[in-house]
């Protein structure tokens, strides 16, 4: 007998992750009906695959699956944030909080008090974070100068990125962009 399940699933936050689970779930001898960031739909023989290999094959690979639903909520958020920064330059007709309530379907107060509580940082913090980890990676690239880089990045001035960046990480972006190893984080390690 098969079974379809809609798997959540906690840190597939880019594209290399999708690959992973994807190659696993297929080693496993599921189909993978679809996948996205977070996310995968497969189908399987209920014989043959129990969701306890499916959880000890993700947490094998740095991942895990979400059950409970403030869980899935909290990822759902991150998965969003992550996109934002992807797609730069990040335009933002509606604040942070208005995008996040309507994209989740909750109200933002509830959203970030549940956020807070589980992640030990607010939505805002790790919304600043994930755009530092995206301005490492654009200075790295050498493409864009400061200005440009805070412009893709939302920012009103370069200033306000700047401080930002040496408040984050300890240095400003020009000493930053001298050093001979950059220390970027993994998206999925950002909390």
């Amino acid at each position: 007998m098969f079974k379809i399940n809609e798997l959540h699933i906690k840190g597939m936050v880019c594209r290399r992750c999708i690959k992973v689970v994807t190659s696993e779930l297929e080693n496993l001898g599921a189909e993978v009906i679809s996948i996205e960031l977070g996310k995968a739909v497969i189908k399987y023989s209920k014989e043959k695959i129990t969701n306890k290999l499916i959880r000890e094959m993700l947490l094998k690979n740095d991942f895990d699956l979400l059950t409970d639903e403030e869980s899935k909520t909290i990822e759902q958020i991150k998965i969003m944030l992550i996109q934002l920064t992807e797609e730069i330059p990040i335009l933002m007709k509606l604040n942070l909080s208005q995008i996040i309530a309507n994209r989740v379907g909750k109200e933002y107060t509830y959203l970030s008090k549940l956020f807070s509580k589980v992640e030990g940082i607010t939505i805002e913090k790790y919304f600043i974070q994930l755009k530092i980890e995206k301005a490492k990676e654009l200075i790295q690239d050498n493409e864009l100068n400061f200005t440009e880089i805070a412009y893709e990045l939302g920012y009103s001035s370069v200033n306000y990125l700047s401080n930002q960046f040496k408040h984050s990480i300890g240095m400003n972006m020009s000493e930053y962009k001298k050093l001979s190893k950059w220390n970027r984080k993994s998206i999925d390690k950002i909390v």
